[in-house]
């Protein structure tokens, strides 16, 4: 005997699920109403043969995507500088950027007097080439000051604006002892319009991938203290005279990172007890010798 005490249960329709890649990499998975984006890493043609024609590796092509970090939606660019502001007053009232000063300070008074016996120096022997006050510095890997990472998971903030204090720091003190039109560039695909108008506030100019390789020079400072590996393979046969990341030490006996720790002097940070991991075991690295023409 059917019971007819029970209602037939209707059988919700099948909803067709559409995947879409858009031209930043995103797939997007729509259901219905709902959409959501998954990451996807595809070539990308384009970087691939600007990467190629400056010599860079088209093993860049492959990475993943990254889109801007997601601010939060309150915060204003006033809100975003007070608090820059405060991480730098304790950033630069700090030990580890009072010995950095110091040290800093040290190399560029060194490659000012070096430059100046060179360009001293008579006679038809040309003198070999010595480090010249930084006429750029390149910022790689600094991260978004303002937004979450990977889909909010990850607040990455303070060490970012930390961070982007020591640049500042590191900037004024650098423009006082060149005479040259300091320039300072930053990359990162995660900077959003907040952090860009933030950098731009501080004459740091923001730059795409992989603009910042062709900026690297033997007179450029490399602040990298984000940076990936096999980005600093690609930066370091430049030779940058100064580099601010790392640590370097035994990352690759034998390879590119450990060539250039060979042949530099470097300063290691005190601890930043306002938060270790901004900086955690990062060195100042200067380049000692320079080949001279034989």
């Amino acid at each position: 005997m059917p019971h007819t005490s029970h209602t037939s249960r209707r059988k919700r329709p099948t909803q067709k699920r559409t995947e879409v890649t858009d031209d930043d990499g995103w797939t997007h998975v729509a259901s219905g109403g709902n959409v959501r984006r998954v990451m996807r890493t595809r070539p990308r043609a384009t970087t691939a043969i600007k990467e190629s024609e400056s010599g860079i590796s088209s093993n860049l092509s492959e990475e993943p995507t990254l889109t801007p970090a997601e601010a939060p939606g309150r915060l204003t660019l006033s809100d975003l500088q007070t608090q820059f502001q405060t991480h730098r007053e304790r950033w630069e009232a700090s030990e580890s950027w009072t010995k950095l000063t110091g040290i800093l300070e040290e190399q560029l008074k060194r490659a000012q007097e070096q430059a100046s016996s060179s360009s001293d120096a008579g006679g038809p022997t040309p003198s070999p080439p010595s480090p010249h006050p930084v006429d750029a510095i390149v910022c790689i890997g600094l991260g978004s000051p303002s937004g979450f990472l990977r889909d909010g998971w990850v607040d990455r903030r303070s060490v970012s604006l930390y961070q982007l204090a020591a640049l500042a720091s590191i900037k004024d003190q650098v423009a006082c002892t060149t005479s040259s039109n300091l320039k300072v560039y930053a990359q990162d695909p995660v900077f959003n319009t907040l952090d860009e108008s933030l950098l731009a506030a501080l004459n740091i100019i923001v730059i795409k991938h992989p603009e910042a390789f062709s900026h690297i020079t033997a007179n450029t400072m490399l602040f990298c203290p984000g940076a990936e590996r096999k980005h600093l393979e690609l930066l370091l046969p430049s030779k940058p005279w100064l580099l601010f990341g790392g640590p370097l030490e035994h990352a690759d006996s034998g390879g590119v990172l450990q060539g250039y720790v060979d042949g530099a002097g470097s300063y290691c940070l005190p601890v930043f007890e306002a938060l270790e991991h901004a900086f955690w075991n990062m060195r100042l690295y200067w380049v000692e010798e320079v080949v001279g023409i034989e």
